[in-house]
């Protein structure tokens, strides 16, 4: 545990320069400049309000600071991705996000785990596992694309990354799986609505373009944040 922290520290510190804004740091699968267009079209898929993404930092802003929190974890995980009854396993967890650095940075600590399942022979399938318990999730503006910056570090050390756009209320990012084969992607949706203790999150496993293992989780505000900066939600 102690390693795993001072891993999730530096990491930290390599996305939060002096000035407190998350940038764009280079990871393993952290998306190209190039796929902003694909984060459009993510977004225009999964909102179907008809309003256009946003690049305005003052309307970016305030989509952070719904986020900090201490939360308790609910949903489930569809290890084939099909909605078959008898691949969901219901998820428990809690996590806590605090504000940080001098522009709305938010980092996210979470534990989230499942009952554990394993293939016909006792092999290992992806979700099967929990990875994130814990894991850390850092969330920032991105000043050169004008979007939100996501950074994901699970409990094996891998980390998943990009930025992604802000429709509405829901953020949505794209980026290549470190874990599957080159043709996957991970497309991860995060809804947040303004004065609501609810935070809707998922992500979907998409090999070849189709579903293969989904992750629903509804994160419920149980406590509100001591501190945590600017990025941190003003109390009520």
């Amino acid at each position: 545990m102690a390693a795993y922290r001072q891993r999730m520290m530096l990491m930290a510190l390599l996305l939060v320069p002096c000035a407190g804004i998350v940038v764009g740091a280079q990871t393993p699968s952290a998306a190209p400049e190039a796929e902003t267009q694909d984060d459009i079209q993510v977004l225009d898929d999964v909102v179907v309000s008809g309003e256009k993404p946003t690049r305005k930092v003052a309307e970016l802003i305030p989509w952070l600071r719904r986020l900090p929190g201490q939360y308790t974890f609910d949903g489930f995980v569809d290890l084939g991705g099909k909605g078959d009854p008898d691949d969901r396993r219901n998820v428990r967890g809690i996590g806590t996000c605090i504000g940080f650095g001098l522009a709305p940075g938010v980092q996210c600590e979470i534990h989230v785990r499942w009952p554990e399942s394993r293939g016909p022979n006792g092999e290992e399938i992806p979700g099967g596992v929990s990875a994130l318990a814990p894991a850390m999730i850092l969330y920032g503006l991105e000043p050169d694309e004008i979007g939100i910056r996501y950074l994901q570090v699970d409990n094996r050390g891998l980390a998943e990354g990009a930025t992604g756009l802000v429709t509405g209320d829901t953020a949505a990012f794209r980026t290549p799986c470190v874990d599957q084969p080159t043709d996957c992607q991970r497309v991860v949706r995060i809804t947040a609505k303004p004065e609501s203790k609810i935070v809707d999150m998922q992500i979907d496993t998409e090999l070849n373009l189709q579903v293969a293992l989904r992750y629903r989780f509804q994160l419920t505000r149980v406590a509100q944040v001591q501190g945590g900066g600017p990025a941190a939600e003003k109390r009520r």
